[in-house]
């Protein structure tokens, strides 16, 4: 489970591109590739000022029409599987 308290921001070895107004992934370590849909490419360009997931939650809120409770597990899955995929981190405090 992702903590609420802790800052996201872009992995600094992603390599990022946008195609077709979709955001394209690159992780040069790992060799891992994304094509990231259009609520995927807002997390990932809200990652820039390193928010928090209620911060995150909060964005995404405004933006879609979406429940509180679906958009924190939504956030919250995405977050982990782009964790493991190394190309967001976690902010060091």
């Amino acid at each position: 489970m992702v903590s609420s308290t802790k800052r996201f921001k872009q992995h600094h070895q992603a390599v990022c591109t946008e195609l077709d107004g979709d955001v394209a992934l690159f992780q040069s370590n790992t060799c891992d590739y994304l094509v990231l849909n259009e609520t995927g490419s807002a997390i990932w360009n809200a990652l820039k000022t390193q928010p928090t997931l209620p911060e995150l939650c909060k964005y995404l809120e405004e933006e879609y029409e979406v429940t509180p409770d679906e958009c924190k597990s939504a956030i919250e899955t995405w977050l982990e599987a782009a964790l493991d995929k190394k190309v967001i981190a976690v902010v060091d405090d």
